[in-house]
């Protein structure tokens, strides 16, 4: 594993609280004090009311597009209705159409979900600002949640974003989009011209959203020519297909990645057999739209869900998404925009706490799931090779640990290589290292792990991080490297070690621990490893295939 400087203890804590106090001072200078009364703002739809948020001023369930159900269901967007008077803009929109959850206990005390209604109107925006109409030209920060491509939302606590705007200086929106049947469903040719989209009916969403972003974000104190996108898992993933969009070009100038690198993405044949599958269980011919508009929204989703949940996913079609994001290079269309790309160490522990055979694992067990993943004949080699950097591990981490290369750490890596291969903009690669207690610490980093620091919002999290000066201290470092890069391209800054971009050469990985370290070609053997198999043919069926199946969803 790297090789970070390991504290533990009164030692980690003073060393955190340190941290704490030298990164407070790397901070960009406090915004002056938000506007005490609710300003009024002015868009092309209306008026809109903020509300005072912990310092800044906060404007909620902002309509950026038209109502999705009835004759709108899997057509483009349409711009939102104009209003009269002034709209209080003080609660949250609603979730668009997803299953609900339904986690154990131990995955319930760790990640947790928005419970706000579910509707098809639900094309909604959220931002913070620090104030208004004062010319500031702050960066702006668009966060596009996780969840996959089938559920989530903007308004989960973690992306709560009145910490991370008034303590960066920064203006932070989130947004619901389509998810899964709605927003990723490939009605094909036989749906009439009108349809083309509905495979991108979701992304083209998040354009939508973009747009309104760049025509009103200086009215709310943001600057239109400085927007970053940034979104992790799903999310991540959502980033990485707006870089290869052509209508999305030119609405953001930057781009953070976290453990969801979408090197490629689905095929339309992929998607087609989706449709098929659906239209079979709901007993209609393909190409019956109206029928398939008429269907209750409840009824549609859970019909979905039946169909396969991660069958759901943007597909490469040749004009609206004219190719992958980065196989077999980088779309030529982002080449200059500068991209932030990481993962954590363990992503795949929060991945699999819902299965409980994981923690009792034994070495037939482990043998036979990596052979799931990299082929029966070379389980052994490949457990003997992550036994060897972790030789005290037992089968669940050993397990976790290939899953999570498999995964994440490797799409992260191939991405950074190739958006170098385009010698333009640079990209800054991230590994984050720190390790949550909660659970006795059995999750060690896991996926999500970073979305509290990232949002300045470990009063929320103790459930995923815990509480205490480490975390203050991730938090503080994590939501400055983050805001630095989203107001210069670097994420250099002052008080932690120097970032350099990413360069296949030295493949320098700036290191989230406490402290933070700069690690070059962290994990060599592993990363090697996984080059040389990237040309052979995967198995079939992803590892995290057996996790989202029907027995997590209604």
């Amino acid at each position: 594993m790297s090789n970070l400087l390991a504290l533990s203890g009164a030692a980690s804590a003073s060393a955190a609280v340190i941290l704490a106090a030298v990164l407070a001072v790397a901070l960009p200078p406090p915004p002056a004090q938000a506007q005490d009364a609710a300003p009024i703002v002015a868009t092309p739809e209306g008026q809109l009311q903020g509300v005072p948020s912990k310092g800044v001023l906060s404007f909620l369930g902002v309509h950026y597009g038209a109502d999705t159900g009835g004759a709108n269901r899997f057509l483009p967007p349409a711009a939102p209705p104009a209003w009269g008077g002034v709209r209080v803009a003080d609660r949250m929109g609603d979730r668009c159409p997803q299953p609900p959850v339904n986690m154990p206990p131990e995955m319930a005390s760790v990640l947790s979900f928005s419970d706000l209604p579910t509707s098809e109107d639900c094309l909604v925006l959220n931002l913070w600002t620090p104030a208004v109409a004062d010319n500031a030209k702050r960066p702006v920060m668009v966060w596009l949640h996780g969840g996959g491509f089938f559920l989530g939302s903007g308004g989960d606590k973690y992306y709560e974003g009145s910490n991370l705007s008034r303590g960066q200086d920064v203006v932070v929106v989130t947004l619901n989009h389509r998810l899964n049947v709605f927003g990723y469903l490939e009605l094909g040719p036989e749906a009439g011209p009108q349809y083309a989209d509905s495979n991108l009916a979701g992304m083209l969403d998040i354009v939508a959203a973009l747009k309104w972003v760049k025509a009103n974000i200086a009215s709310f104190g943001g600057d239109p020519d400085n927007v970053t996108i940034f979104g992790q898992s799903g999310g991540g993933s959502k980033v990485s297909t707006l870089l290869a969009m052509p209508s999305a070009q030119g609405l953001f100038h930057k781009a953070i990645i976290q453990s969801g690198a979408a090197v490629k993405v689905g095929t339309v044949e992929a998607a087609t057999a989706t449709r098929d599958k659906l239209f079979t269980q709901l007993g209609l011919q393909v190409g019956d739209i109206a029928a398939l508009r008429a269907l209750p929204t409840d009824t549609l989703m859970k019909a979905g869900a039946r169909a396969g949940l991660l069958a759901y996913m943007p597909a490469v079609d040749g004009e609206t998404l004219p190719t992958n994001p980065f196989d077999p290079v980088g779309s030529p269309l982002s080449a200059n925009v500068p991209i932030m790309v990481g993962s954590t160490k363990d992503e795949a522990t929060n991945v699999v706490l819902s299965d409980p055979t994981w923690q009792t694992m034994t070495e037939a067990d482990l043998t036979t799931r990596v052979g799931g993943m990299v082929g029966p004949a070379e389980a052994a080699n490949t457990i003997a090779l992550y036994r060897a950097q972790a030789p005290n591990d037992r089968p669940m981490h050993l397990y976790t640990s290939v899953m999570t290369d498999m995964m994440f750490t490797w799409s992260s890596i191939t991405l950074a290589e190739r958006k170098y291969a385009q010698q333009a903009a640079p990209v800054f690669m991230y590994k984050i290292d720190w390790n949550s207690p909660v659970l006795g610490g059995k999750l060690r980093s896991p996926h999500a792990v970073e979305l509290p620091f990232i949002f300045d919002n470990v009063d929320v999290s103790a459930g995923l991080v815990g509480a205490g000066p480490e975390q203050n201290a991730m938090a503080d470092l994590m939501s400055a490297t983050f805001a630095a890069f989203a107001r210069t391209g670097n994420p250099s800054i002052p008080g932690a070690p120097a970032w350099p971009a990413y360069t296949p050469q030295t493949r320098e990985t700036f290191i989230y621990d406490v402290p933070p370290t700069v690690v070059a070609d962290p994990n060599s053997q592993l990363r090697a490893y996984w080059a040389a198999r990237a040309a052979q043919p995967q198995p079939a069926e992803s590892p995290i295939q057996g996790v989202m199946d029907g027995k997590k969803f209604e």
